[in-house]
């Protein structure tokens, strides 16, 4: 009986470690399958938009803790970092010596481009002019229509006002690549301006086409999910995907977010939208396959700023781009 009862009890206390370390070791069985889930073939690198930049002091991401979610995942990431405030031709050639880089220290042939806002057109540029150095390209509220809030900057702001302002964003770059870690890259911020007016996106579509964008205005339109450009006597395929926000004013304690309504606004009564993420237009956003254009974001919760602060019970950005990583990784890039 005695037998029995030690018995018993070790069983019970076996039955107890097994309770607490099961979890434990599921945990462990999932971290390992987890730390391939964004294991793509080629390496992720992401583009920044305007008064953009890779990482403030080793502590704050562009990204905010993106490239994080990422390499926990087993994706191989790396930030441009590119001028926070200048014309397409500039960060083009930045982005493809960065790319170029990039490669180099990876060993891989190609990159996945995830792009934010401007480095949406910068990154379809450099991918036009080196098809070979791409395998797809992610724009996140990308501006390939244009902006309103560009052409209502370059045509109802006083020259006066517009020249402060010209001064005011090229001292405001240099001061994001001060402490972003001094680079001494250029900035020009009318070039910049220019670039999304109605006549800038033009011609900047017609020289740099993409099948990605739709042809059409229309909601329900779409471009293609791929390309295939010839670079050096062979082909070479861009897989195209994109997705953006909706919403302006998303969370109250977000100091960022009281810029986007007064864009909203503009965007609606200069430009006609009616739909935007308080900068960039929905339908203006499309490109390639449209995984989703309603999410509860506007232009800054698109890349979790300001330090995470969104909507509410919104879509967390980083679990999103965390499963477009696995949705590459998937199929075969």
């Amino acid at each position: 009986m005695k037998t029995l009862k030690t018995t018993g009890i070790f069983g019970l206390i076996a039955c107890f470690i097994l309770i607490a370390t099961s979890p434990m070791a599921i945990a462990g069985s999932n971290n390992s399958t987890e730390n391939t889930y964004c294991k793509t073939k080629y390496p992720i690198i992401l583009v920044h938009g305007v008064c953009g930049f890779d990482t403030i002091a080793g502590l704050v991401d562009y990204w905010y803790g993106i490239p994080k979610k990422l390499k926990d995942d087993g994706a191989v990431v790396r930030q441009a970092k590119l001028s926070a405030q200048s014309n397409n031709d500039d960060r083009a050639d930045q982005l493809l010596e960065q790319i170029e880089d990039f490669l180099v220290d990876t060993g891989a042939k190609k990159v996945n481009i995830i792009a934010h806002s401007h480095g949406s057109t910068t990154s379809r540029q450099a991918a036009y002019i080196r098809p070979d150095l791409v395998a797809s390209i992610t724009t996140i509220a990308g501006p390939h229509k244009g902006s309103p809030v560009a052409d209502f900057a370059n045509e109802s702001v006083p020259p006066v006002i517009q020249e402060l302002g010209f001064i005011a964003g090229d001292v405001l770059g240099k001061a994001i690549d001060l402490v972003s870690g001094p680079d001494g890259l250029s900035q020009d911020t009318e070039g910049l301006l220019m670039h999304f007016t109605k006549d800038g996106i033009e011609e900047f579509n017609n020289t740099y086409p993409s099948a990605g964008v739709p042809e059409s205005d229309d909601p329900q339109a779409r471009g293609a999910d791929r390309e295939t450009f010839t670079a050096n006597g062979k082909s070479h395929t861009i897989r195209y995907y994109s997705w953006t926000g909706k919403s302006q004013l998303t969370n109250v304690l977000d100091a960022i977010d009281y810029l986007w309504p007064a864009l909203h606004a503009i965007n609606k009564y200069y430009g006609g939208i009616q739909e935007d993420d308080g900068f960039v237009g929905v339908n203006g956003s499309h490109f390639g396959v449209v995984l989703s254009d309603q999410y509860e974001w506007n232009h800054a919760d698109e890349v979790n700023h300001l330090l995470g602060i969104r909507k509410p019970f919104s879509v967390d950005p980083r679990t999103v781009i965390r499963e477009h990583a696995n949705r590459l990784k998937n199929v075969g890039l």
